[in-house]
């Protein structure tokens, strides 16, 4: 009854700011992703603990007329890993798969208010921002090749909703959308397809391969176009 009354404040009354709508809009995406996976107490808690660590952040990939809270993506790089079955573990480090390389959180405090397994996840599949971007990259793709399978289907996940997303956008907005990206298209391309060679070489019939594989195609077309 609690999450219905929320609900419909939400529904009764209109956003009366950009970032009441992004709440809101959160608030309802994680309504449908709540009924796809285990609302556990460690699950309620991760979506808790990366809500207040990411926000006010935006996806890169949505425009600035509809922007998009960056936990969307959380959620659905955690929906993907669940739908495959992933334990509670694998689904928590998805949601916080980005804490270590976007926020302030530490290692420390991800074991402390989950466990070590969690902690170790999201290390595995972090990337040091240190590093210029080729660099680290590079040092990500190693990761992924030595990586644990549960860490391989996190970054498997993450992989198959940023290719998504920048098709969704593409098509919505065209070259307008590849101008604010930071990096040429030949080099995102040249990083997915090696994900895309990793995930084929140790994961050739999971399901999660197989539809990045498709995403990755439909992209190199895309762009072949533009």
């Amino acid at each position: 009854m609690a999450g219905s009354n929320v609900r419909a404040q939400y529904v009764d009354a209109a956003p009366s700011s950009p970032q009441e709508e992004t709440l809101a809009a959160a608030y309802f995406y994680t309504c449908g992703i709540l009924s796809w996976m285990n609302h556990t107490p460690q699950i309620k808690k991760a979506i808790q603990f990366a809500a207040r660590k990411h926000h006010g952040h935006l996806r890169i990939s949505s425009s600035a007329d509809e922007p998009l809270p960056y936990v969307t993506h959380l959620f659905s790089v955690a929906l993907l890993v669940a739908e495959d079955g992933a334990s509670d573990d694998v689904v928590t480090a998805a949601l916080l798969h980005d804490t270590l390389e976007d926020t302030d959180t530490t290692r420390e405090e991800i074991v402390s208010a989950f466990n070590e397994q969690v902690a170790s996840l999201v290390e595995e599949v972090s990337e040091d921002k240190k590093l210029e971007w080729k660099e680290r990259k590079e040092e990500y793709l190693v990761g992924m090749e030595r990586s644990s399978d549960e860490a391989l289907l996190i970054a498997l996940a993450d992989k198959v909703d940023n290719v998504e997303s920048r098709i969704e956008e593409y098509e919505k907005e065209g070259d307008a959308f590849l101008a604010r990206w930071k990096r040429s298209n030949e080099e995102y391309l040249w990083f997915y397809d090696e994900a895309l060679r990793i995930a084929q070489s140790r994961l050739p019939n999971h399901s999660l391969t197989k539809r990045y594989a498709e995403a990755c195609a439909r992209q190199c077309a895309m762009l072949s176009e533009s």
